[in-house]
């Protein structure tokens, strides 16, 4: 009457399925560094020279009374010196890859200092130099009316 007929029961597959071996691939960035060729280490060496030998640059054009004023990182200098006829002022200002922007300026009065200092972006970025700037100026004036 019934023709139902019970499933047959399979025994059931392993639980754990294995994969091929596979080998993780390095990443490029995750290997050694290479070393460097001689070219690069040349380099690499005539920016630090040239990096110790700023210091002594400044060491040799300060004179008596003369006032070198630097950011932390010295990339941007101030010399200032007064003169009987006024303000001399040279801004150096030195980038990583060894190209360096000199100013000279010479400001007759305070007038014309301030007025520069105005305009000065320096101001913006390093505000604790550029106020000391500002005080050694006006007491360089003072020296030299």
């Amino acid at each position: 009457m019934n023709n139902l007929q019970l499933p047959e029961v399979t025994p059931s597959a392993s639980a754990v399925v294995t994969r091929p071996s596979v080998k993780r691939r390095i990443d490029p960035i995750d290997a050694p560094a290479r070393p460097l060729g001689t070219k690069r280490l040349a380099l690499i060496a005539k920016r630090s020279n040239a990096a110790a030998s700023t210091s002594d640059r400044h060491a040799e054009r300060i004179a008596e009374g003369d006032t070198l004023l630097a950011n932390h990182d010295g990339t941007v200098t101030f010399l200032l010196r007064a003169t009987r006829y006024g303000l001399l002022m040279e801004r150096t200002q030195r980038q990583a890859s060894g190209m360096r922007l000199v100013q000279t300026m010479v400001f007759h009065d305070v007038k014309s200092f301030d007025r520069w200092c105005a305009v000065e972006p320096l101001r913006f970025d390093d505000g604790l130099l550029f106020s000391k700037l500002g005080r050694q100026g006006h007491a360089a004036f003072a020296i030299h009316p």
